[in-house]
């Protein structure tokens, strides 16, 4: 679908959803300002101080006001149900749909991790989270595990959570600085290629 519409559907859905989240935003290629959109994707942080009540069945970990908001849409069909990543079908006009991946920050997890990985593209993604020594940005003491960066400690064989809170915080950490969503490309090796100046 075009991006415009993908738009209007984006902004009613944070409608329904942002009472349910202490924040709530777009990715994917939809942030990227790409003509021609697949599927949504909005990033969020659930407001875990609201009292959880079961809704999709009594092994579900993650019932908050979020699962309410999405179950309180008859239309919308639950495809994946994960404490941290929900797959909606969204019902459009004549019989066709879209999908909405709903990604769910939770710690350990932090907002600008997860908001840069799932704004992509899936290269420019992937690259983030390799190595300098495979040819990706992240430096070699460290490494990206359930949303979060952890640098190993060299006196234990600990790792400790490095503070990502937005998304300019990761990208400064990789010496990157900021980059524009419509911007985003892999640069496999170049961290490879300073060392070797």
């Amino acid at each position: 679908m075009d991006n415009a519409t993908a738009k209007q559907i984006a902004t009613n859905i944070l409608d329904v959803l942002k009472p349910a989240c202490t924040r709530i935003e777009i990715a994917g290629s939809l942030r990227r300002g790409k003509p021609d959109v697949k599927d949504i994707e909005i990033v969020c942080v659930p407001d875990v101080s609201r009292k959880p009540r079961p809704v999709f069945g009594a092994a579900q970990t993650f019932a908050t006001a979020l699962d309410e908001c999405v179950a309180a849409q008859p239309k919308w069909t639950v495809h994946k149900n994960g404490p941290r990543y929900k797959q909606i079908e969204l019902p459009l006009l004549a019989g066709e749909f879209v999908m909405l991946d709903l990604f769910i920050v939770l710690p350990p997890a932090q907002w600008g991790v997860i908001y840069a990985i799932r704004t992509g593209p899936a290269d420019f993604s992937q690259w983030l989270v390799t190595s300098r020594e495979k040819g990706g940005a992240l430096p070699e003491y460290t490494k990206v595990e359930h949303g979060a960066v952890y640098a190993y400690n060299a006196a234990s064989d600990d790792a400790d959570r490095l503070p990502m809170p937005e998304e300019i915080h990761f990208l400064d950490f990789l010496g990157l600085g900021w980059i524009e969503p419509s911007e985003r490309l892999a640069h496999w090796g170049m961290f490879q290629k300073e060392r070797v100046r």
